[in-house]
């Protein structure tokens, strides 16, 4: 198996230095490749052109990276929404890596696409852990993460309807379009059009979802879906 490519952005050295020395350690399989106190220095690092990230700077060396762990308050005051989106578009997937204190900053960051939070309370071996369930697909819904989309009374649902509901519970517990058809007694290609539909709501409220594990991330953030559902689990409920 392939290990999982980490990176960090924490304005404290000591910080840093604590993922890099666990990295290398761990017995999750992780590679540290960049560490940095900025995201425009981590996307300099790993060859990016921080003015537009999806790019490989003229002349530089392009660097894979799958996670990077990102501290919500550095010290060059950039918000938590811009530095997420600035790393999904260099390709990357985004763990918050913070006290995890302030709700509004992580609401921020989750709104942009973060796809978990680790608190830096935890042991260090627990972030690495964790950015490989990323890595693997596997959204990291922790209670701070919970509070604070409960906590939002600005956090819009979608208005979905009761067959797109149940498409998605089904569909974001890990079963395929076409397992999904025959358990609701309907058509493949009618639940690929209420998945399109789904997708299209959710983008409508600032809330997009292009992939699978944005939809699972999306049913389990409205209470359609229990965190540790998975295809066994809801055949069970079935």
């Amino acid at each position: 198996m392939p290990s999982t490519l980490v990176a960090v952005v924490d304005d404290h050295e000591v910080v840093r230095e604590g993922v890099r020395l666990v990295s290398m350690t761990s017995l999750a399989d992780v590679k540290l490749v960049g560490s940095s106190d900025s995201v425009s220095t981590l996307l300099d690092q790993l060859g990016r052109d921080p003015e537009n990230p999806a790019l490989t700077a003229q002349g530089a060396k392009r660097i894979e990276c799958d996670v990077v762990l990102l501290d919500l308050s550095l010290a060059d005051k950039s918000r938590p929404a811009n530095n997420v989106e600035r790393l999904r578009s260099a390709g990357m997937k985004v763990l918050i890596f913070s006290i995890g204190e302030n709700a509004g900053l992580i609401r921020e960051a989750l709104r942009a696409g973060a796809l978990g939070l680790v608190r830096k309370s935890d042991p260090l071996e627990h972030a690495i852990e964790e950015a490989r369930a990323i890595a693997d697909g596997k959204p990291v819904i922790t209670k701070e993460l919970a509070a604070a989309i409960d906590g939002d009374v600005e956090f819009s649902r979608a208005a979905l309807s009761p067959r797109e509901r149940e498409t998605l519970r089904l569909y974001a517990s890990g079963f395929a379009q076409v397992q999904v058809a025959r358990r609701m007694g309907i058509k493949q290609s009618a639940v690929k059009t209420n998945i399109d539909r789904i997708r299209e709501k959710y983008a409508r409220i600032g809330r997009p979802a292009p992939t699978k594990i944005d939809l699972r991330i999306r049913a389990i953030e409205d209470g359609l879906v229990d965190p540790e559902d998975d295809v066994t689990s809801a055949e069970k409920k079935l």
